[in-house]
């Protein structure tokens, strides 16, 4: 018989220090990652981005409720360009539109006094208008349009001088006002000096919510004509808020 008493195991230590050493190994991970982040954040973004087709630009980051001036200036031009193209011509949509412009055979609205016609482009581009002055203008612009660039045979031809166009003004936190001036000469009826329709707005641009979704699939046969052409037309994510006529010494 044996009389002495076996001695137990006591893991307990074992366990408080395995815990302790995998405290402390949690520990400095932590704080690894900790720094890491830290150091990303502090990182300057990067100015340099690769492009699916291999080319590489310059990038910098922007708040995007910030545009830049040079883009609210373009968006300015184009849109003013289209509203007061009178060409009587298609905007291109292939390359060989381009070279070969198809006829236009203009857009019917209702001005209050009988319909009359603007161009296809002016009707695209009125959807860059905020819609509580779209209808004024595009009515306004209506009234203007020579009907005769309709026909097969117009005897009215127009070009669009080179705009100025002032430098963007902040006029509240998604605001900004632009000075317009667009020099439009009419030539009609074989008349070679052409008449001087002189534009000249203050106009307010408005930073809105794009409506294209990131994934939209424009090509969706679900998508209407109409709504594919609003949602091309509000895709920069500006949109014009009004453009009052400035007053002329």
């Amino acid at each position: 018989m044996n009389f002495i008493p076996k001695k137990s195991k006591n893991f307990l230590p074992l366990c408080v220090v395995s815990c302790l050493v995998l405290s402390g190994l949690n520990l400095l991970i932590s704080l690894g990652v900790i720094g890491a982040l830290g150091s990303l954040a502090n990182k300057p973004a990067p100015r340099l981005v690769e492009t699916t087709d291999g080319v590489t630009r310059n990038v910098v980051a922007l708040d995007h409720a910030e545009p830049t001036p040079e883009s609210i200036r373009q968006f300015v031009a184009a849109t003013l360009y289209s509203l007061y193209d009178w060409r009587g011509i298609l905007p291109p949509e292939t390359a060989e539109d381009v070279g070969s412009p198809k006829p236009d055979l203009g857009v019917p609205i209702s001005t209050g006094n009988g319909d009359r016609k603007i161009t296809t482009a002016t009707w695209r581009a009125g959807f860059r208008l905020n819609d509580a002055i779209r209808q004024d203008i595009l009515t306004q612009i209506a009234i203007l349009t020579p009907q005769d660039i309709f026909t097969d045979q117009p005897s009215t031809q127009t070009a669009m001088t080179s705009p100025i166009i002032g430098v963007p003004q902040k006029v509240e936190a998604d605001l900004w006002k632009v000075d317009y001036t667009g020099l439009l000469m009419v030539f009609a009826n074989g008349d070679n000096l052409g008449d001087q329709v002189v534009r000249e707005h203050e106009v307010y641009v408005r930073v809105i919510d794009p409506l294209v979704p990131v994934n939209a699939d424009m090509a969706n046969p679900q998508i209407s004509d109409i709504q594919r052409v609003v949602m091309e037309e509000r895709s920069s994510g500006l949109v014009i808020e009004s453009m009052p006529e400035k007053l002329r010494n």
